[in-house]
C-alpha cells in the first residue's frame, strides 16, 4: 500500500501540471482577453506564441502519460489495476469513466503521437488537427482535466488520502495560474501597450 500512496501522489502532481496548463490557456486563449490586449500580444508574440505552445505541447504529454496503457509504464491507468483485489467494482466504474471518453483521449494522443512526440511523415500538423477552433480545443482540455482529477482523486481516497484535499488542490493551482497569467496581461499592457519589439536576428 505504501508504494500506491507513494505513486498516486506522482500522479496527483501530473494532474496538477495538467490542470496548470490548461488554466492558462484558458486565459490566454480567451476570445475577449485577445480583444482587450491585442496591442500586448501583437507587441509580444514571441512570449505568448511559445509559451501557448509550450503548454499544449506539454498537456498533450502529460495526458498520454496518465492514462497510457502499457503494463512497463507508471501512469492511471496501471493505478486502477490495482485496485483489481483491492476494490473491484470501483477499478470497472474508473475504467469505464474512462473508456467514455476515449474518442476525446484519442485525439490528444494523436496529436502527442503525430505531431509532439514525432512527426508523422504522412500527415502535416494542420492535418491532424482538422479545423478546430481554440474555444473547442479548451472545452476538450477542460473534460480531459476534469476526468484526471475525479480518477486520482477517487485513487487518493482508496490510498486513505483526503479527497477533499486534492480537490481543493486543483482548485487553487487553476486559480492562481489562471490569474498570473492574467497578472501577465494587465503588468504588460502597463509597461508597453504600444510598443512593438524589434525582430530578432537569427543563425
Amino acid at each position: 500500500m505504501a508504494i500506491f500512496i507513494e505513486d498516486v501522489v506522482e500522479m496527483k502532481d501530473r494532474v496538477v501540471e495538467l490542470t496548470r496548463s490548461h488554466a492558462i490557456l484558458w486565459v490566454l486563449w480567451d476570445t475577449e482577453n485577445n480583444k482587450r490586449y491585442s496591442p500586448v500580444i501583437e507587441s509580444h508574440q514571441d512570449y505568448f506564441q511559445g509559451i501557448g505552445s509550450s503548454l499544449f505541447q506539454g498537456f498533450c504529454v502529460i495526458t498520454y502519460q496518465l492514462f497510457d496503457k502499457r503494463n512497463d509504464v507508471k501512469s492511471m491507468q496501471d493505478l486502477i489495476s490495482y485496485l483489481s483485489s483491492l476494490n473491484p467494482k470501483l477499478e470497472h466504474q474508473l475504467k469505464s469513466n474512462i473508456n467514455s471518453q476515449k474518442p476525446l483521449l484519442d485525439k490528444f494522443f494523436s496529436y502527442r503521437n503525430n505531431i509532439f512526440a514525432h512527426r508523422n511523415k504522412a500527415k502535416r500538423p494542420w492535418a491532424v488537427f482538422g479545423q478546430q477552433s481554440k474555444t473547442r480545443i479548451k472545452c476538450e482540455m477542460k473534460a480531459v482535466v476534469d476526468l484526471a482529477q475525479e480518477i486520482i482523486s477517487a485513487l487518493a481516497e482508496t490510498a486513505g488520502l483526503d479527497k477533499a484535499d486534492f480537490k481543493e488542490i486543483f482548485r487553487l493551482r487553476a486559480e492562481y495560474a489562471a490569474d498570473g497569467a492574467n497578472q501577465v496581461f494587465m503588468a504588460l499592457e502597463k509597461v508597453s501597450p504600444h510598443t512593438t519589439c524589434k525582430p530578432v536576428k537569427t543563425v
